[in-house]
C-alpha cells in the first residue's frame, strides 16, 4: 500500500478495460509483449524532455533562487551551506534515490525495451523516449501515433532502437525537424533549440517516408507539408547503417549531394580494406574525474575543446575564470605566445591506467561540443604526446605502425564535404555514431591523391616543436624531409593567408578527386556554412573560403587528377603556395 501511494502505479488495462483486453490465457514469462490486446486508435503528445539525473540548480533554487545564476564554485559553496540542514540533506538524498530508482526500474523491469545497445545507448537518459515507447505500445494495431519530441528522435544515437521499431514494425509517414528561431515555437526556450515531430501508422513496414527539416516558422511548416521530400529507408540504412540516424536533408540538389557523398566510400565505422581500425577514447571525464586534475601543482596539460581548431592544437590559451566565465585568448600563428596553455593539469599519479600508453602517442582530437550553426561543426587536430584530453576532446588512434592514417583522416574530416554531412546529423555533440557513419576515403600511401594532400596537412599541422617528431615520421612516405628534433620545419605554414590557401587546396582536391563533386555541387556545399560566410565577409570583405576553394577547384579540375595520376607542380599544375607541396628547401632536387 505504501509503495502504491508513493509511486502511483498505473495499469492501462485496469483503467481502460474497454480499450485493452486481457486474454484468458497469457504467458506471464513473455516480457516482449504487454499482456493485452487492443489499444487506442490515436496517440498524440508532447512528452516531457527531462533528463533523469539530479539537478543541483533545479533542486536547491527552491531554497536560494540565486543559485541558478551562480558560478560553479559559488554554487557549490551555497549548496554546502544549505545542506547543513538535516531536513534538506535528507530531502536531497531522497530525491537522488528516487531518480536512481526510477532509472533502475525503466532499464531493468522489462516494461521498456527500446534501448540502443552498446555505445549507441550511452549519453543522457531522457525520459521522452519512454513516452514514445509507451505511445507505440498503447496504439491499436490499426491506429496511429504522433508526438513532438527532442531532435534526438531522428538523429540521436540513443534513440536508435526507437527508429528500428518505427522503420521495421510501423509505417512511418512523416518526420519533421524544427528550429526555435525567434522563439516562434516555444516562448522562453533557446532560439537555436532543435526539436522533432513524427507521425506513424501501426501497420506494415516503412519503405519510404516524408521529411521536412530546418522548419523555423509556420510558412516553412506549410511548405514542408505541402511538398515533402520522400526519403527511402534504404538511404537511411546506407548513410547510417548502425545508428539509423536521419540526416536533415531538404531535398533537391542538397539531397542529391548527400546521397552522392555517402555513395563514394564506406562508413568510417565499417571495417574495410584500406583503412586501419580506429580506436576511440574518452581520456578524462572532467565531471566524474574531477579529483584527477588540478591547477596548483605540476602535471600534464589537460585539453579542453576551446584549445582545438582545424589543424591547430594550440588554438586558444586559458587566461582566467572558471566554467562559463572562463576567459580564453585566441593565439595567432608565428607569435611567441602560441603554445599549449591549459586551464588544468593532471599530475602523473592521477593519470588513468587506461591511457598511460595512449598519451605517449600522437592521436587525433576532435571537438565533441558543437552545433550545426557554428562556423564549422566537425573540427579536428593532431594531439601531441605528453598531454591528456578531457571528454570534450575525444581522441582517435589507429594501429601502431599506421600513423599515416591520421593524416588522411584529418584531410577528410576537416573538409567541407564531410562537414556538410556531419552538420545534418549533429545537434549539440559530435557523437561517435555520427563519425562512424561518415564516408571516409580508403586511400593508402603511394596513392596520387593522398600523396598530394598529405604534405599540405602536415604543413598546416606541424607548426611547433612538439610536432617535429610526427613530421619526421612521415618522411618514409615521401611526404616530408626530416628536420632536427624540436625544430619547426621551414615548410610549416604560419601565415594566415597561406594557411587559407592550403586548406582551400585540400578542400578542392577532396571535393573533386576524392568525392567526385562537380563545381555546381561544391558551390552549393559552400552555401550551407552561413556563419562562416557572415564572419569572413565581415573580416575580409568577401566570403574568402568560397572564393579560394572554387578557384582551387578550377585549377585542379583542369589537370584531370585521378587516384593514379598525380599532380606534379611545374608540369601539370602550379600551386599558389610557397614553397609548393614537396618542393621545400630540404627536398632533394627542389628548385632545380
Amino acid at each position: 500500500m505504501r509503495l502504491s501511494q508513493n509511486y502511483g502505479f498505473f495499469h492501462w488495462h485496469l483503467e481502460f478495460p474497454e480499450i485493452f483486453q486481457v486474454p484468458e490465457s497469457v504467458n506471464r514469462h513473455d516480457t516482449s509483449q504487454p499482456g493485452w490486446t487492443g489499444g487506442f486508435s490515436c496517440m498524440l503528445g508532447n512528452p516531457p524532455w527531462d533528463t533523469l539525473s539530479p539537478d543541483e540548480k533545479e533542486f536547491f533554487s527552491t531554497y536560494d533562487p540565486a543559485i541558478r545564476a551562480m558560478k560553479k564554485d559559488e554554487r557549490q559553496a551555497a549548496v554546502a551551506e544549505i545542506l547543513e540542514s538535516p531536513v534538506v540533506r535528507e530531502k536531497w538524498a531522497q530525491h537522488r534515490r528516487d531518480l536512481y530508482a526510477l532509472v533502475h526500474f525503466l532499464k531493468r523491469s522489462s516494461r521498456y525495451r527500446l534501448f540502443a545497445k552498446g555505445n549507441l545507448g550511452k549519453g543522457d537518459f531522457n525520459v521522452y523516449r519512454m513516452f514514445v515507447e509507451s505511445a507505440l505500445t498503447l496504439t491499436h494495431p490499426s491506429g496511429a501515433a504522433a508526438q513532438v519530441t527532442p531532435s534526438g528522435i531522428y538523429n540521436g544515437a540513443n534513440a536508435q532502437a526507437i527508429r528500428v521499431e518505427l522503420l521495421d514494425h510501423w509505417d512511418l509517414t512523416l518526420m519533421l525537424g524544427f528550429i526555435n528561431t525567434g522563439e516562434v515555437w516555444f516562448d522562453g526556450a533557446d532560439q537555436t533549440m532543435r526539436f522533432g515531430a513524427y507521425s506513424a501508422r501501426h501497420s506494415g513496414r516503412t519503405t519510404d517516408f516524408s521529411v521536412g527539416f530546418q522548419i523555423r516558422n509556420p510558412t516553412d511548416l506549410g511548405a514542408a507539408l505541402e511538398k515533402p521530400y520522400q526519403l527511402s529507408v534504404d538511404t537511411v540504412r546506407s548513410q547510417s547503417p548502425e545508428a539509423l540516424a536521419i540526416s536533415e536533408t531538404i531535398g533537391g540538389i542538397d539531397s542529391e549531394i548527400t546521397d552522392h557523398l555517402y555513395g563514394q566510400w564506406p562508413p568510417f565505422g565499417t571495417a574495410s580494406a584500406g583503412l586501419p581500425r580506429r580506436v576511440y577514447q574518452r581520456e578524462i571525464d572532467m565531471g566524474t574525474d574531477r579529483d584527477r586534475y588540478t591547477d596548483d601543482e605540476p602535471g600534464l596539460p589537460l585539453y579542453e575543446g576551446r584549445m582545438v581548431a582545424q589543424y591547430d592544437h594550440r588554438a586558444k590559451a586559458y587566461i582566467s575564470g572558471r566554467g562559463r566565465s572562463a576567459v580564453w585568448e585566441e593565439l595567432e600563428f608565428g607569435t611567441a605566445e602560441k603554445a599549449v596553455v591549459p586551464q588544468w593539469v593532471v599530475p602523473q599519479r592521477n593519470i588513468p591506467n587506461k591511457v598511460k600508453d595512449r598519451i605517449n602517442r600522437y592521436r587525433i582530437g576532435f571537438c565533441d561540443v558543437t552545433a550545426p550553426r557554428n562556423e564549422r561543426s566537425l573540427v579536428a587536430a593532431l594531439i601531441p604526446p605528453g598531454v591528456l584530453c578531457g571528454h570534450s576532446v575525444p581522441t582517435i588512434l589507429f594501429g601502431d605502425d599506421e600513423d599515416w592514417a591520421l593524416v588522411l583522416w584529418l584531410a577528410a574530416a576537416n573538409s567541407l564535404c564531410l562537414d556538410f554531412l556531419a552538420r545534418k546529423k549533429v545537434t549539440l555533440h559530435m557523437q561517435l555514431s555520427i563519425l562512424d557513419s561518415l564516408p571516409i576515403p580508403r586511400l593508402r600511401p603511394g596513392n596520387a591523391v593522398l600523396d598530394h594532400l598529405a604534405p599540405l596537412v602536415l604543413r598546416l599541422t606541424c607548426t611547433s616543436p612538439d610536432m617535429t617528431q610526427f613530421w619526421n615520421s612521415m618522411a618514409p612516405y615521401g611526404w616530408t624531409s626530416p628536420v632536427p628534433q624540436n625544430k619547426v620545419p621551414e615548410e610549416a605554414l604560419l601565415d594566415d593567408q597561406a594557411r587559407a590557401e592550403a586548406r582551400a587546396e585540400i578542400d578542392a582536391i577532396v571535393a573533386r578527386h576524392v568525392f567526385q563533386l562537380d563545381r555546381e555541387q561544391l558551390a552549393h556545399v559552400l552555401t550551407t556554412f552561413p556563419t562562416l560566410e557572415r564572419n569572413e565577409t565581415r573580416k575580409h570583405g568577401t566570403y574568402r573560403t568560397r572564393d579560394l576553394v572554387l578557384a582551387k577547384y578550377d585549377r585542379v579540375a583542369a589537370v584531370g587528377l585521378a587516384l593514379e595520376n598525380p599532380l606534379v607542380d611545374g608540369e601539370n599544375y602550379t600551386s599558389t603556395l610557397t614553397p609548393s607541396p614537396g618542393q621545400g628547401p630540404r627536398h632533394e632536387g627542389a628548385g632545380e
